[in-house]
């Protein structure tokens, strides 16, 4: 299973950002309503009391999520999205990471509802991204050109790592 993971992780990194269009920003926000739906009851389980079990497939799934969100904020500068949207994708991508790490790490039932917590906004904060961001594609001629370069986002680390390694 690992090398198969490795290996999509490389044709993934291969394809960058050019597989990347409005269509595959709501593809994203259609897998961010699939994942909030296979949380859900990972959540419910955890406010009952009881750790909830994590599948293999879930836990890939998210990280996929993660890794889509940093291909779509790199994708966001050459379509000609406002900058925030792309950094926001990479923000929700670290996010995401974040608190997989911190589900997976859970000792407890109420640490494994915060990080649950945590993704359910996150998928629903995706939702609106990537609609916004498909829009904002889409209409990137309307709006006038500029000459300078896009405002950088603020320095975080990206994190591809943990699909690489899998």
């Amino acid at each position: 299973m690992l090398k198969q993971i490795c290996i999509a992780s490389a044709l993934a990194l291969a394809a960058g950002t050019a597989s990347a269009s409005p269509e595959f920003a709501e593809l994203w926000g259609a897998k961010a309503t699939a994942l909030a739906s296979d949380s859900a009851p990972l959540l419910d389980t955890a406010r009952q009391g009881r750790m909830p079990v994590l599948d293999d497939d879930y836990v890939i799934e998210v990280e996929r999520f993660a890794f889509n969100a940093t291909r779509l904020g790199a994708w966001t500068r050459q379509a000609g999205v406002p900058s925030t949207i792309g950094c926001r994708f990479l923000s929700l991508g670290e996010e995401a990471e974040n608190q997989l790490e911190a589900l997976e790490g859970a000792r407890s039932a109420r640490a494994s509802a915060d990080a649950l917590d945590g993704l359910l906004t996150l998928f629903a904060d995706a939702r609106t991204l990537s609609a916004a961001a498909a829009w904002s594609a889409r209409h990137a001629g309307d709006q006038p050109v500029t000459l300078s370069q896009p405002a950088p986002c603020p320095e975080q680390a990206l994190r591809i790592d943990r699909v690489a390694v899998r």
